[in-house]
């Protein structure tokens, strides 16, 4: 079974102020653990739940915010960019499930850190009139493809959000 994980870094456990997500301070660095922690922690979730393959999408600005030398060996990992999909890169039909990790609220909403994909540009982003965060985005991309959310990790609004799109996923 194939697990697909992108992993966000506004909405991970610990993760409250923009510093935090802003490459050249301390608190940067602390956040870059907190974020490769909660996504070790659903890698070895996912294997006990039967996943052979897991792809990790590091898909926070930079995009190299993993510190892939403590990253679950079991997991493969990209980062950088350019890369095509973005916070999806690499997401195929043949995976079993998503997991949007570290995600946060949409823009407009009063979640911590909530904005969508770039909190200066974008002010809301509406598909068939629905208002959509990242996570909604790329959660309704995979759909496309038949791929499930099955997981969310992120602030409570984020999850309020999240669980009409996705009501089959298990939120944390």
């Amino acid at each position: 079974m194939r697990i697909y994980i992108s992993s966000d870094i506004e909405g991970v456990a610990g993760v409250v102020t923009p510093q935090q997500g802003q490459p050249g301070n301390g608190e940067y660095e602390r956040a870059r653990r907190l974020m490769t922690e909660e996504v070790n922690a659903a890698i070895e979730g996912a294997l006990e739940g039967g996943a052979t393959e897991i792809l990790v999408n590091d898909a926070h600005g930079p995009m190299t915010n993993l510190l892939p030398e403590l990253l679950h060996p079991a997991a493969e990992v990209i980062q950088g960019k350019p890369k095509p999909l973005n916070m999806f890169c690499g997401l195929d039909a043949g995976h079993a499930a998503v997991f949007c990790l570290g995600y946060h609220a949409r823009a407009s909403e009063q979640g911590v850190l909530a904005h969508t994909t770039n909190g200066f540009a974008f002010r809301a982003v509406r598909l068939n009139g629905r208002p959509l965060g990242e996570a909604g985005i790329y959660g309704a991309y995979a759909g496309s493809l038949g791929v499930p959310v099955a997981m969310v990790s992120g602030d409570d609004r984020c999850v309020a959000e999240l669980r009409e799109h996705f009501p089959e996923a298990e939120f944390v």
